[in-house]
């Protein structure tokens, strides 16, 4: 089978969980898209550093957000994200056991391959969107979900776990539908 089809398979598979169970959407979803992301979009060695690529994708960032600003759906589920992490940052403290890497935390505000020393950019807030339109850490989110899923510190009967990972995968699924077609 062609990794691209198996890509696809993955993607539609997601659909097919949706919101009845985001937990395994977002599993779906998000191999899917790392899984373009490292075969046919921004081949790296390490998740990171194609993470980092994506995130200077100027057209791909540029298609997600005219999506967001065509589906209302999307610019609210976004904003409710915002809010969310507004009141309540990714940190070592926001997850349901109380971890959180201070390494990944640092990649938040932070579009280059390499973190720059000293990080110019480090008494910025990490763990928030400072808006909707705010690509960098969008990808961010994204993989920052996907890393408390597979470490196993997003707990599905945690209300606020439950929150973000619904709404990482409606926001990553968007961006899918654009890749993979």
């Amino acid at each position: 089978m062609e990794y691209s089809k198996l890509i696809a398979e993955w993607h539609k598979k997601a659909g097919e969980e949706g919101v009845d169970n985001p937990f395994s959407a977002f599993v779906f979803e998000y191999l899917a898209f790392i899984a373009l992301l490292k075969t046919e979009l921004h081949e790296g060695p390490l998740d990171r550093t194609s993470i980092q690529r994506l995130k200077q994708d100027r057209e791909t960032r540029e298609k997600y957000l005219k999506c967001i600003g065509n589906d209302r759906d999307l610019a609210n589920c976004w904003e409710n994200i915002k809010r969310e992490l507004d009141s309540k940052p990714l940190s070592k403290n926001a997850t349901s056991n109380g971890r959180f890497s201070e390494t990944d935390l640092k990649w938040w505000n932070c579009s280059t391959l390499n973190l720059p020393t000293p990080n110019p950019r480090e008494t910025e807030k990490r763990g928030v969107l400072k808006s909707i339109s705010d690509w960098e850490n969008m990808v961010e989110f994204w993989y920052s979900i996907r890393n408390n899923m597979f470490h196993g510190t997003k707990n599905p009967e945690n209300e606020r776990d439950q929150f973000l990972v619904e709404r990482g995968y409606k926001t990553l699924n968007p961006l899918m539908d654009i890749l993979v077609h």
